[in-house]
């Protein structure tokens, strides 16, 4: 029996250290991407959730993501979560917003608009929506 709770608990521990982060991301029409380490879903902002009352991001999406697309993705999270110098304190219009979620603590940061990371990481989502 305690063997077995060795071995569980060794698993388990295995588990959580090697777990990858999610990642969600709002655009600067906050339409909203959740990135996991197996999918890609888009939420799109509806008419009636829109400032204007008539923006509509489209249709929704998930599309399952490869390991390498994972990481390339990841990556550029990564890149935007430490650029600290184009990152701005409150959220305003056409700005993107990155969270980070993992087992130990949850980063969400803001990016400047138009900023090289947003453009790169914008563009790197549209392109894996379309695969």
């Amino acid at each position: 029996m305690r063997s077995l709770y060795l071995l569980c608990s060794i698993t388990l521990l295995t588990a959580c250290m090697h777990a990858q982060p999610r990642y969600t991301y709002a655009d600067g029409s906050a339409n909203h991407y959740v990135i996991t380490a197996s999918s890609l879903q888009y939420i799109p902002v509806k008419p009636e959730e829109s400032s204007t009352g008539m923006y509509s991001g489209g249709d929704p999406a998930d599309v399952k993501l490869t390991e390498e697309q994972f990481e390339s993705l990841k990556q550029l999270l990564e890149k935007a979560i430490s650029a600290t110098s184009n990152h701005i304190t409150d959220r305003i219009k056409m700005s993107g917003e990155v969270t980070r979620t993992t087992a130990s603590d949850t980063v969400t940061i803001i990016l400047k608009p138009g900023v090289p990371e947003q453009a790169a990481l914008e563009s790197a989502l549209k392109q894996m929506l379309k695969k």
